[in-house]
């Protein structure tokens, strides 16, 4: 019984992580949508001409089918026809229907929407197509650390409230913030450290990649004492503030290992990119296995983000998903194919990493840079430099009620009818602002 309680549970959590994806209710529309992920796969091993238009071609119909499914499952009275649990007729009707819809569409729009068919040549296929998957696949990489940041956010202020006293004056925060923050700054080190003797054989082989290893590491640990100028000057701000912390050295910390991680990734690929010659079966593998697992990584993702969307449901969720993930794959499969007007720009998965892992890299530490400062501005950790119109009403209104309260004006010389006034005449105008919980 209590096996059987633990794998409803693990079965639960599953269909929540990944949105219903591996449901019975949706299994049937997974298997599909993983069989066009491993055509569009294939495509990229085989060097066959036109074959990126082909891809190009499948990815746009199933992309488009998917669609039809997610809006055709937001009226409810289809859910119990499109979700049923099983392999029923109307699932098949309904996929087949949508997906016959998007091949005569999609095959009208090949056949007569190039470029050269079009007066506005932007809108043909061969040229808007490719560009659009290609930047959904940089944009959604590029996106990725604003995503992770309220996460990352959320581990430094629960490690910051377990270990600090609410007591600003505490000698005890004091000590315990100056010991993290040492212990955060030595960090880096000690990891660029490790990687360095750990890959020095894997690099050696190969003399340019050698040097380029070694100059990598040099840049890191240049690196290194830039973001660390950078804690210190946020410790500093926190202890002239008086709000000894650790949420400084913890997001620190979280953030560099986004940061070598990413440059790991970068140097890498650049091995890769300059040393592989040929396919083989061991990298043609790894692979499938990284683009495969990408793949659902951002089913995951981007799953958690739309899901507050109106026009989501639990149930058709799912499909937009499969979607985006499909035109997400594409972009990467039409850079190393060609298609379109891209056809003969071929390269391959290590130089797309190569570039990918370097703007990720540059676009986190920029983000560090500033959203440290911000996010600690935010929780009152160090003095706030700047206002929204909407909190210096709020400091205001409570300067307001503080006076009153002690006594030291009269409650009927100053109303609320005065403040607003006041505001009117100072030009600050209260904007209603809904924050969202990412």
């Amino acid at each position: 019984m209590e096996i059987q309680n633990k794998k409803l549970v693990i079965k639960q959590k599953l269909e929540e992580y990944f949105h219903k994806i591996f449901s019975p209710s949706h299994i049937a529309y997974t298997i599909v949508f993983i069989i066009e992920l491993i055509v569009l796969l294939s495509f990229s091993f085989v060097p066959i001409v036109n074959i990126g238009d082909a891809g190009l071609f499948l990815a746009t119909t199933f992309s488009l089918s998917f669609i039809i499914l997610m809006l055709l499952g937001t009226f409810s009275k289809l859910e119990p026809q499109l979700f049923t649990k099983p392999l029923n007729k109307y699932k098949v009707i309904y996929f087949i229907s949508s997906l016959g819809i998007s091949f005569i569409i999609i095959l009208l729009y090949f056949l007569f929407g190039q470029s050269n068919q079009l007066p506005i040549q932007f809108i043909g296929w061969d040229f808007i197509l490719p560009s659009f998957y290609i930047i959904i696949y940089f944009g959604w990489n590029l996106s990725q650390i604003f995503f992770l940041r309220k996460p990352i956010e959320n581990l430094s202020m629960k490690f910051n409230d377990k270990f600090i006293e609410p007591q600003e004056e505490s000698s005890s925060n004091k000590i315990i913030s100056t010991s993290i923050l040492v212990i955060a700054l030595i960090f880096p080190v000690l990891i660029q450290l490790g990687t360095y003797f750990a890959f020095y054989d894997y690099f050696s082989p190969d003399n340019t990649s050698l040097v380029w290893f070694n100059g990598w590491n040099i840049a890191m640990y240049l690196l290194i004492l830039l973001t660390s100028y950078r804690l210190i000057h946020l410790f500093l701000e926190s202890k002239k503030n008086k709000s000894y912390n650790l949420f400084s050295s913890a997001f620190y910390f979280f953030i560099w290992l986004i940061i070598w991680y990413r440059s790991f990734s970068f140097i890498n690929s650049f091995r890769s990119a300059s040393t592989a010659a040929g396919i083989d079966a061991f990298r043609v593998f790894i692979d499938i296995f990284l683009m495969i697992f990408t793949a659902i990584m951002v089913l995951r993702g981007l799953g958690s983000k739309v899901y507050k969307i109106r026009l989501f449901n639990p149930n058709n969720l799912a499909f937009f998903l499969y979607a985006f993930t499909i035109i997400y794959f594409e972009g990467q499969v039409v850079m190393i194919t060609g298609a379109g007007s891209m056809i003969g720009t071929y390269t391959d998965r290590n130089q797309i990493n190569l570039v990918n892992n370097f703007l990720i890299l540059v676009i986190s530490v920029i983000f560090y840079w500033y959203y440290s400062e911000y996010t600690l501005e935010k929780n009152g950790l160090i003095i706030k430099k700047f206002y929204k119109q909407s909190e210096v009403i709020e400091i205001v209104t409570d300067f307001k009620d503080y006076l009153i309260n002690t006594g030291a004006i009269d409650q009927n010389k100053i109303t609320q009818w005065e403040l607003d006034d006041y505001f009117k005449k100072k030009k600050i105008t209260a904007e209603k602002e809904i924050e969202k919980e990412d």
